[in-house]
């Protein structure tokens, strides 16, 4: 991962948004334990204020009360801010089978919509968490997870775009789905500069070096002042005119030094 990369990937994370969606109890649950009600309350309000192992604490005694799907999906929640994603996870699909498995829970189409989107937040957040130590596999397997979770527009678009730079980042034999999933992005998103910055890579690294300049060049269009892009096209540049040269002289090779 270079260091152009690494200051992409910083900035990048800091364009996430939190895709956490606090459920309100139902008043079914609440008749059943007022005692649960109580411990459920409070792990909100810790967890609002940024007290997570408070609010871990109470989510867990709720669940001593009462095992309902907003029980589950708040645990997870919570796991997900002290960023230990695999628990997190654990605690969405226990979230997840409770629904299924009860009769009376209204509309659960939108909850579950809701709870499978913080998994697939999960699998973005520890793949970016694996591509920032260079676990480009175990990154890209974890995009991948997320993108059959995820249903959110948003969260979509980061996973696949991840994806790409995972793959661009990836052994040269992966570089063709580098540019696969950049153009997912730029047939939702003709706008996404990075997207063509990716695929504008990946086609370097193919030696399309021709196709590469103009996808990077559309990508300063996107964006004039992205030194990143400026240094691809420059290096792109250098390699093309360094291909010139050679089939000159392969040229003059071939026909006895006829230019000289």
């Amino acid at each position: 991962m270079n260091k152009n990369f690494r200051l992409f990937f910083y900035s990048f994370l800091c364009l996430i948004s939190v895709y956490i969606i606090f459920s309100s109890a139902i008043g079914a649950y609440a008749a059943s334990s007022v005692k649960w009600q109580k411990n459920y309350n409070k792990a909100v309000n810790f967890l609002k204020n940024k007290k997570y192992n408070s609010a871990l604490e109470y989510a867990k005694k709720a669940l001593t009360e009462n095992k309902n799907p907003y029980t589950y999906e708040l645990a997870a929640n919570i796991l997900q801010f002290k960023k230990q994603y695999e628990a997190s996870t654990g605690y969405y699909k226990k979230s997840i089978i409770s629904v299924l498995k009860s009769k009376n829970f209204k509309n659960p189409n939108k909850f579950l919509s809701s709870v499978k989107n913080g998994i697939a937040l999960n699998y973005l957040l520890s793949g970016n968490k694996a591509l920032k130590t260079k676990r480009i596999n175990y990154s890209i397997n974890q995009y991948k997870k997320g993108l059959s979770y995820a249903s959110d527009k948003k969260l979509v678009d980061f996973l696949t775009l991840n994806l790409a730079m995972s793959y661009e980042n990836s052994n040269p034999a992966h570089l063709k789905r580098a540019i696969y999933y950049a153009n997912k992005i730029i047939q939702k998103n003709p706008k996404n500069y990075y997207a063509f910055f990716l695929k504008g890579r990946a086609e370097y690294g193919l030696k399309e070096f021709n196709s590469s300049l103009k996808d990077l060049m559309h990508a300063k269009k996107l964006n004039p002042g992205n030194k990143m892009i400026i240094e691809a096209i420059n290096v792109d540049k250098k390699a093309i005119i360094y291909k010139k040269d050679e089939e000159i002289k392969n040229i003059k090779k071939s026909t006895g030094n006829l230019f000289k």
